[in-house]
């Protein structure tokens, strides 16, 4: 018999992800064993700015594939890939999106969505609430994220996508709808999509 997941299930895996060790956020100093000097070790962001983009589209994909299958959860595997690969940070984000697929599975926008609009959010967001200049900005790198996402899987909606890939229309509060999800290979399904929204996200990241 075929187990049905539940994507309620959540297991954070800070590390297992291949290249998180390569990328993960390296912040701290080493010493230079020639000389007195203290070296800075680059950054996260700064190695996968200089790795050719269909390196990390490769890592990216491995990340949210790993994550989705831990998690069954669209918006969490998205915002942890790039959090990982771009050193982004901020593990509690990650509880926080708990109940945001679909917006509280209510066919409303899609998890992949929000999970990369957060990580854009620390990327191009502003530092201060009183920089309205800074939220201004932010929202072009958004925009031109929900243009190229809608654009390739032709809706932000979490019902639509669903109907798109999954052919057919689903309530995924409903417990026999939700039960048609997973048996239609949710996370399989899923993953598709949360790949292709991290891929447009980095696109966007790497040129900035």
């Amino acid at each position: 018999m075929k187990k049905v997941i539940n994507r309620r299930d959540f297991i954070v895996a800070g590390s297992a992800t291949a290249g998180s060790v390569l990328l993960g956020n390296c912040s701290s100093k080493r010493d230079n064993t020639k000389g007195d000097s203290v070296l800075e070790e680059p950054d996260a962001m700064s190695i996968s700015k200089s790795m050719p983009k269909e390196q990390v589209f490769q890592l990216l994909d491995q990340k949210v594939d790993h994550y989705m299958e831990l998690s069954h959860h669209c918006a969490q595997s998205a915002f942890l890939a790039l959090s990982e690969q771009f050193g982004l940070g901020n593990s509690e984000m990650v509880k926080a999106l708990s109940p945001i697929p679909g917006i509280a599975e209510r066919g409303e926008t899609c998890g992949a969505v929000s999970g990369v609009l957060l990580a854009l959010g620390l990327v191009f967001g502003k530092n201060s609430i009183t920089d309205w200049q800074g939220y201004r900005d932010s929202l072009k790198p958004a925009n031109e994220f929900c243009d190229r996402f809608e654009e390739e899987l032709g809706s932000l909606r979490c019902r639509n996508i669903v109907d798109s890939e999954f052919g057919m229309e689903l309530d995924l509060r409903n417990e026999d709808d939700l039960k048609k999800f997973q048996e239609a290979g949710a996370t399989h399904k899923c993953s598709k999509v949360v790949r292709a929204a991290v891929r447009i996200a980095a696109d966007l990241i790497l040129k900035a």
